[in-house]
């Protein structure tokens, strides 16, 4: 059953949301983000390190200020499909797993009733390779694993991703993709499964295996 935290502000959500694995976490938590590795969250989750300040980036800062415009951007385009919801600081989660939870860009319903989740990416691919990985509806791993980690968490049956990618000379390209729940079960329980036992090392206290590097 879908349990909810509603905290009054930013500071209130930034404490709260300490005490399990996060959406934006889950790539890290199963080796799968190029930008933390298991061992450095789980560091961050026991306490042995403190949280990066992203304050001043600006990449963070470009998607924060852009978050609101997609928004609004793609409830225009799909005027009448979907009535929007958006709470900045719920914390939804099932209530036999508290410690995993999600924060949402916006709760969607369609038009049959299905409960959804609406996540705003910016990004800027680097190079082909990059461009790649947005290519033929597919997406970066790691935003992949994060919208299996939301369904999970909500227990809503689609994700509706919305992503303005910047080129290299500032043009803006827009991209839509749709994940639903009913086609990605496997990966779902897949992910359940590597996420449960990396927050059984958490509470053990137990550090995660390093990669073999040669």
């Amino acid at each position: 059953m879908q349990q909810r935290i509603k905290c009054e502000n930013r500071e209130v959500w930034l404490a709260t949301r300490g005490i399990g694995i996060g959406a934006s976490e889950a790539a890290a938590a199963v080796g799968m983000s190029p930008w933390q590795t298991p061992l450095e969250l789980w560091k961050l989750k026991i306490g042995a390190i403190p949280p990066k300040d992203l304050s001043g980036n600006l990449a963070v800062e470009q998607g924060n200020r852009m978050e609101s415009v997609l928004r609004d951007f793609f409830m225009g385009m799909h005027s009448g499909e979907y009535t929007l919801f958006y709470h900045p600081y719920d914390i939804i989660f099932q209530e036999d797993r508290p410690w995993l939870f999600a924060t949402l860009d916006g709760e969607l319903t369609d038009a049959v009733g299905r409960m959804g989740i609406l996540e705003i990416k910016t990004a800027t691919p680097n190079g082909k390779a990059g461009w790649d990985k947005w290519a033929n509806g597919n997406l970066p791993q790691n935003y992949y694993i994060q919208t299996l980690h939301q369904m999970q968490a909500t227990g809503y049956e689609f994700v509706r991703l919305f992503a303005a990618l910047y080129s290299v000379n500032g043009d803006i390209t827009l991209r839509e993709y749709e994940i639903e729940r009913a086609d990605v079960t496997e990966d779902m329980e897949w992910l359940l499964e590597q996420e449960t036992e990396f927050w059984g090392k958490v509470q053990r206290g137990e550090m995660p295996a390093m990669p073999l590097t040669l």
